[in-house]
């Protein structure tokens, strides 16, 4: 990395951990800062009587190919393990329904599953239908995920099968989020297609006869659990710095809350959203920072498995008009079977925005208690054998609409600092490769700028 052999990373999550790997692997001697007492940020893996407990993400998108690299280069990919599949449901109407055969993140791609489908009304299935004819709603001007949808397919199908699907993606309600940040690609569809119907349709690959449907999914995880990728990367770091304060950051020099300042040829932050507006001090940073964020609560079960009703699939999402406190139930034993012992089940259930700030402060025998006593609304399950709940508190950035233009004039502004970086989820993604894709982007940027200074 020529003369740029002192970098300092600021956080220690999947973005500061990555950043770390590619520095070092440039060359750099790698110091890294790290608020807490524990690396890895929203990754955590328990071990716990033959149980794989995720508390944070339990896998990431095998379609973006970054993360697969990354974990090859660490030798971890005899671990790789693709998750399981089966039928998808959606609660609604106090019943788990199917969800429709080729319907795409909540679009319908397939006629006859749509109209023959209980999931909608005759009103709804025909108010969809519409997406055929009306005209393009995106107009080259960012606009809410809700208007975009509500436009082309209708409330109902919205409220029962899109608004679960895409919501919990971002822990976020679809009236706020920019559609331009979040799903791009369905600008991509209408302007091309304008039916989204059409355009999807014409995007999935059509079945063939006597082929069974792939009883893998689209997601990747590690069989030892994702804290298996943080230990192969910690030695990436050659100085690591826990429950470390940074106060402040500018070109080439770092503040920590006890004054300290150290000197760095090159910065990478890598830090929580609401970071970078203290930690730079500059406009576009402090708008960022105030953007929204949300907290989740996740509250894992395990169970013998014959005290879990038996259902094909590997869970459901549950529509807001049920008025359950849950968003989303996984079967973590039937995704991803590596989680469970043989006989045993593991259940993941997930509560939903609007009571998470009442259940923050409670116990967590009170939230698991309530969480259960939710799920059983749903679906017949005995007594746990334990529970384990985890809370992560304003940890997701909300992509609101106009996020795309906050981000552009942070990164216009944040170059015109000589060998300082950003990374992570608040930027271009907030899935576990997007954060590494934008932390080899980082130390790429670093790079060129030294490339530019020598």
């Amino acid at each position: 990395m020529n003369r740029l052999n002192q970098i300092a990373i600021i956080g220690g999550g999947i973005a500061g951990l990555a950043a770390a790997h590619y520095a070092k692997e440039a060359g750099a001697h790698v110091t890294l800062f790290e608020a807490q007492d524990r690396l890895g940020g929203k990754i955590k893996t328990i071990y716990r009587d033959g149980f794989t407990l995720e508390t944070g993400p339990d896998g990431y998108m095998a379609r973006k190919p970054t993360l697969t690299s990354l974990i090859t280069d660490l030798g971890l990919e005899d671990q790789l393990v693709r998750s399981k599949t089966g039928t998808s449901y959606i609660y609604v109407r106090q019943q788990l329904r199917q969800m429709p055969a080729g319907s795409v993140m909540g679009i319908p791609t397939k006629f006859w599953p749509m109209v023959k489908t209980d999931l909608f009304t005759w009103r709804g299935k025909f108010r969809a239908g519409l997406d055929l004819v009306i005209p393009r709603v995106y107009e080259g001007e960012d606009i809410s995920l809700d208007r975009f949808f509500r436009t082309r397919l209708g409330s109902e199908v919205v409220d029962t099968m899109i608004e679960p699907l895409l919501s919990g993606i971002y822990n976020g309600t679809l009236d706020d989020m920019s559609i331009e940040s979040t799903f791009p690609q369905f600008i991509t569809i209408e302007q091309k297609t304008r039916s989204l119907i059409l355009g999807m349709k014409a995007l999935t690959p059509p079945s063939q006869a006597g082929v069974k449907p792939s009883e893998t999914g689209k997601f990747l995880s590690l069989d030892q659990g994702l804290g298996a990728l943080v230990e192969a990367l910690r030695p990436s770091i050659d100085r690591l710095v826990l429950k470390t304060i940074v106060k402040s950051v500018r070109p080439h020099e770092i503040t920590l809350a006890d004054g300290t300042v150290e000197q760095f040829d090159g910065i990478i932050l890598a830090t929580s959203p609401n970071m970078l507006g203290p930690l730079l001090g500059f406009p576009e940073a402090e708008r960022l920072s105030t953007r929204k964020r949300t907290s989740s609560m996740t509250v894992l079960a395990a169970f013998d498995e014959s005290e879990v009703e038996a259902l094909d699939g590997t869970g459901y999402v549950i529509a807001k008009s049920e008025g359950n406190a849950l968003t989303a139930c996984s079967w973590m034993h039937k995704k991803w079977p590596h989680m469970a012992p043989e006989g045993k089940a593991l259940i993941r259930m997930y509560i939903g925005s609007d009571y998470v700030s009442s259940l923050l402060h409670e116990e967590d025998d009170t939230i698991a208690t309530f969480a259960l006593h939710e799920l059983r609304r749903i679906q017949k399950v005995g007594t746990p054998l334990f529970t384990k709940v985890e809370r992560h508190v304003q940890t997701m950035p909300q992509y609101e609409v106009g996020h795309k233009q906050d981000v552009h004039a942070f990164e216009k502004a944040l170059a015109k600092w000589d060998g300082v970086e950003a990374c992570g989820a608040i930027l271009h993604g907030v899935g576990l490769p997007d954060c590494v894709d934008s932390a080899k982007q980082a130390v790429d940027n670093l790079k060129l700028k030294q490339l530019v200074t020598v």
